[in-house]
């Protein structure tokens, strides 16, 4: 019980993770998220995905990781 406990404190992410499995026997490490972005760029950037066959939650993930690594 201590392990959960540290693990909750630490981990908040992990240990939701942890509960989901336990109920539902699968692991999910994807979240969704909802937030708002201009309209225009919005557009540009899913027409450009839709021509390049990118998918679209790939590519905002690569620049928020390169974010993250940049400045974290």
């Amino acid at each position: 019980m201590d392990i959960a406990k540290n693990i909750a404190k630490k981990d908040k992410a992990l240990f939701d993770t942890l509960i989901e499995f336990e109920k539902t026997k699968k692991i999910r490490t994807k979240t969704r998220l909802n937030f708002t972005i201009d309209k225009t760029i919005a557009s540009r950037f899913k027409k450009l995905c839709r021509e390049k066959g990118y998918n679209m939650s790939a590519k905002i993930e690569q620049v928020m990781k390169g974010i993250i690594e940049k400045e974290g």
